[in-house]
């Protein structure tokens, strides 16, 4: 069953649950703000406004105190999947499901509370196998009277039907499309959860969310479909957004905090009030915004302000360099000369190039790719500010761009959604009909590349090969094809 917006179907008199955030199957994982926020605020809104006994949290992705995730390897052909001329090894990243059924069958013994409900979040679609997996190892552990299932997150809400169809396996579930409402979705997050004997380390940061939605709709994203198709941006009172940090560091010494919104300096002023309010109590925090900034939404006020506050590090969502390419992307926001500004209003503000204080996210692995264009961003990127984050494109349902290419990709390649991880270059096949000579190896040559031109990580400087030094001369003859003789 799929409810959306619809907070009444949810709530049936339960008072206890179990909330839970699944491992997951993937070639590699980063795992160093892997909170499960959304879950997060589902606990206070069921125990603040619904009045939940018993809630416990088992989050499957729970870092140690070093900030990682164990993992190990995928059994038998799972492990393995072959892209071309390559393989890429699949791993468990998480708790192993046998630790997760232990602390399930702790609950269905009767060592600890019943739950009358699960709650489970699910993340990127590509990940839907281990919230199957999960959902499975729930119904086999409880026998009658079995708690009610409900499934939550990004992927039941970009693909809904899907996760219907995939994760019920004869037994009734209730997947909630989006969010369940806004009381919830603006609810602080509970850490609290994590004062449990199962988990090696308490939280050392806090996910804040301030605002949700975005007025664009560029064709890689899914914000739209996340926010139930709204262009209106919808903002969290910036007092409260305070007061939830003044409760983070005080009851749980968190120093550390990560905006995720999807355009988070798109109201100046809003942003600006937030951090003002921040002040106003006192407040030290090292701010990050993992999910980047737009270059044209920085103005010299805003970004001293951010400094001030606690910002060291700046991600800038430059994609490409290449107009004719955003524009195709449904990104008109967006332009070289708007990038480079903001390099430059970043550099007055006293964020350093070459050091990591700056990065820009690149994008690659999109379908009718231009390499060229593709290289001569990363060279630029890398030229500007020093730090390129090469970003493998994945498809994602709900996006303009998944849906120009739904056919392609489900009918005519017969694939499911673990097979669109970016990981896995779904648009490899598709791009060889432009590149022959395109190889899944070049997808890993052209991310070394960008890996190689960050400098500034090995020697705290870059290196910038269009200066004037003899080595920067150097490189580029040798590019230039005149080296070497």
């Amino acid at each position: 069953m799929i409810v959306k917006n619809n907070p009444s179907k949810l709530i049936v008199g339960n008072r206890k649950a179990l909330l839970i955030n699944p491992p997951i199957y993937d070639t590699q994982y980063w795992a160093y703000w892997s909170q499960p926020h959304g879950l997060l605020k589902v606990a206070t809104w069921l125990r603040k406004h619904h009045g939940y006994t018993d809630l416990r949290l088992l989050d499957c992705l729970a870092t140690d105190k070093r900030r990682r995730v164990k993992f190990r390897r995928r059994p038998g052909s799972a492990g393995v999947v072959r892209r071309g001329n390559i393989e890429r090894r699949m791993w468990e990243f998480g708790w192993s499901l046998e630790k997760l059924r232990r602390e399930l069958e702790r609950h269905a013994s009767g060592e600890l509370f019943r739950p009358e409900e699960v709650w489970i979040t699910s993340i990127m679609t590509y990940w839907w196998e281990s919230t199957r997996d999960v959902v499975r190892l729930v119904q086999e552990v409880f026998d009658n009277p079995k708690p009610r299932i409900y499934v939550g997150g990004i992927y039941p809400t970009l693909f809904p039907e899907h996760a219907e169809a995939k994760l019920s396996d004869g037994e009734e579930i209730i997947i909630v499309e989006g969010e369940i409402c806004d009381e919830a979705a603006n609810s602080w997050t509970d850490l609290s959860l994590y004062q449990d004997e199962v988990y090696e380390a308490r939280p050392q940061y806090a996910i804040i969310t301030g605002s949700r939605g975005c007025p664009f709709n560029c064709a890689y994203c899914a914000q739209r479909k996340l926010n139930d198709g709204r262009r209106q941006v919808r903002y969290r009172d910036p007092e409260d957004v305070a007061e939830e940090l003044a409760q983070k560091q005080r009851d749980f010494g968190i120093r550390e905090i990560a905006f995720y919104e999807d355009n988070l300096l798109f109201n100046r002023d809003d942003f600006l009030a937030r951090l003002e309010a921040i002040e106003r109590r006192g407040l030290k925090f090292k701010f990050y915004a993992p999910e980047g900034i737009e270059p044209r939404l920085i103005e010299k006020e805003l970004l001293t302000r951010m400094k001030s506050a606690g910002f060291e590090k700046i991600h800038l969502a430059l994609e490409t360099i290449d107009d004719r390419i955003s524009r195709g992307w449904n990104r008109y926001q967006a332009s070289i000369e708007k990038f480079d500004r903001a390099v430059r209003i970043a550099e007055e503000c006293g964020f350093r190039v070459g050091n990591e204080n700056l990065n820009a996210f690149v994008l690659f692995g999109l379908p009718g790719e231009d390499l060229q264009a593709v290289v001569n961003t990363a060279l630029y990127a890398s030229h500007r500010v020093g730090s390129v984050v090469p970003m493998l494109f994945t498809p994602v349902p709900g996006s303009l761009m998944f849906e120009a290419h739904r056919e392609y990709l489900l009918e005519e390649m017969g694939w499911d959604l673990q097979d669109l991880n970016g990981k896995l270059f779904p648009f490899l096949e598709y791009n060889q009909r432009h590149y022959p000579e395109l190889q899944a190896s070049d997808y890993l040559e052209l991310e070394a590349f960008m890996m190689h031109l960050n400098s500034s990580k090995v020697y705290q400087k870059r290196f910038d090969f269009a200066g004037d030094s003899p080595v920067a001369r150097t490189f580029r003859r040798v590019v230039a094809g005149v080296g070497f003789k």
